[in-house]
C-alpha cells in the first residue's frame, strides 16, 4: 500500500509548489472566484487561461463559464502576487481585466 501512495504524494507536492501560475508579465495567479452574496464559484483555473490572453477579458459568465447566481449581476475576486507581495483585486461584470490592470493595481 505505501507504494502505491507515493505516487500520489509526489503529484500532490508538485502541485503545491507550482500552484500559481504565471501569467503575462510578473503577475501571477493564486486564487479567483466569481459569484455574489453566498453563491461563489470557483474560477482559478479559468482565468489563469485567460490571462494568457494580451488583450484581458471582460467579467461576463460567458468568458468565465460560470454562473453561479444567475440574473444578478456578479463579482470576480482574484488573489495574486507580483513580485512576492499578495494582492486582492476585485472586478465587476462588464470590467475588463488583464495582466497590465493588476499590475496597475499593484503598484499604487
Amino acid at each position: 500500500m505505501k507504494y502505491r501512495t507515493l505516487p500520489i504524494v509526489a503529484g500532490l507536492a508538485a502541485l503545491l509548489f507550482t500552484g500559481c501560475s504565471k501569467s503575462g508579465s510578473q503577475v501571477q495567479v493564486v486564487s479567483a472566484v466569481y459569484g455574489e452574496y453566498t453563491n461563489f464559484t470557483d474560477v482559478t483555473f479559468r482565468v489563469r487561461d485567460l490571462f494568457k490572453l494580451d488583450t484581458g477579458f471582460e467579467v461576463q459568465p460567458g468568458f468565465l463559464q460560470a454562473d453561479p447566481f444567475p440574473y444578478y449581476h456578479k463579482a470576480l475576486v482574484i488573489v495574486y502576487v507580483v513580485n512576492g507581495r499578495r494582492h486582492i483585486f476585485t472586478a465587476y461584470e462588464n470590467d475588463t481585466v488583464s495582466s497590465k490592470i493588476l499590475l496597475q493595481a499593484a503598484n499604487q
